[in-house]
C-alpha cells in the first residue's frame, strides 16, 4: 500500500460525497501538493474553481504535471500559467525519460541537449 487515499470526484460539496477530493482533504487537513494529469488533451480538463481558489493564494502552490506533449499547451497548463503554479510539460518528461533509458541502456551520458531539442522541435507550436 503505498498510503494514498481514494477519491471519487473533484466535486467541493462534501455534504454530498464523503469520498469527494474536498471531503478526503478537510477531514485528513491536507492539501493538494501535487496535480498529475494523463487526460487526453482532447478531454480540456481544467481544475475545479475551488481548487484554484483555495491553492492560488498560498505560498507553495502544488506543481502540476500534464503528461500531454501535443499540444504544447493544454487548458490545464494554461490554467496552471494564469494562477502562477509551477508545471512540468509532457516535453519535459519525454526527452528526461529518453535521457534516462539512454544512460540505463548504454551505460553513457546521455546527449541532452540533442534530445532536448528534438523533442521540443516536434511539440513546440509550429509559428
Amino acid at each position: 500500500s503505498f498510503g494514498g487515499t481514494v477519491v471519487t470526484s473533484l466535486d467541493s460539496d462534501d455534504s454530498v460525497d464523503p469520498t469527494s477530493l474536498s471531503s478526503v482533504l478537510k477531514g485528513k487537513n491536507g492539501e493538494i501538493k501535487v496535480v498529475i494529469s494523463t487526460l487526453p488533451a482532447a478531454a480540456e480538463f481544467e481544475l475545479p474553481s475551488w481548487v484554484i481558489e483555495t491553492t492560488a493564494e498560498r505560498e507553495s502552490k502544488p506543481i502540476i504535471f500534464d503528461v500531454n506533449y501535443k499540444p504544447y499547451w493544454t487548458k490545464l497548463l494554461y490554467q496552471a500559467d494564469k494562477f502562477g503554479f509551477p508545471m512540468v510539460r509532457g516535453s519535459e518528461m519525454l526527452w528526461e525519460q529518453g535521457v534516462g533509458q539512454f544512460e540505463l541502456w548504454t551505460g553513457r551520458t546521455g546527449p541532452y541537449k540533442v534530445m532536448k531539442d528534438v523533442v521540443l522541435e516536434n511539440c513546440l507550436p509550429q509559428e
